[in-house]
């Protein structure tokens, strides 16, 4: 058994990441009417999303660790590595990667809050380095690979 969006008759089944052999109970966030985000716990400080988009009837493959999403714009930011990598939701390319003076640890440890802003930025707030001093950066994001 595992989880399916679509018409029942004809259900087009969520395939688990590599490293999940079944999927466990999703988190369903509705980003808007017709735009959901399913998310899986796929271990300790591990998670992975699907993105369903009803008009077009898409479903992206699975996206690990998603921080926050730019709903209009299509885009995600998530971790990648020691980096925050901020990509095109359904297609996966890459339009920003961040990376700073992290706290020493995992990303999340360091990473206080993230959002988009209606202008099209990103906003962070991280702790850095070794005295976790806290610091919250604005920066502007493309839409498109450059």
């Amino acid at each position: 058994m595992g989880y399916y969006y679509g018409d029942p008759e004809k259900p087009v089944w969520l395939e688990p990441p590599v490293d999940l052999s079944t999927l466990p109970k999703p988190e369903v966030i509705w980003r808007a009417a017709t735009f959901a985000e399913i998310r899986f716990a796929c271990g300790p400080g591990c998670r992975v999303s699907y993105f369903f988009e009803a008009k077009r009837r898409r479903l992206s493959p699975p996206r690990h660790h998603v921080f926050e999403v730019d709903l209009r714009r299509l885009l995600m930011a998530q971790a990648d590595g020691a980096s925050i990598a901020v990509r095109q939701i359904f297609s996966g390319r890459e339009v920003a990667r961040i990376t700073r003076d992290w706290s020493p640890g995992a990303l999340d440890d360091a990473l206080v809050e993230v959002r988009f802003d209606p202008d099209g930025r990103l906003t962070f707030t991280w702790l850095k380095g070794p005295d976790r001093t806290a610091v919250t950066e604005r920066v502007s994001v493309p839409s498109i690979p450059r």
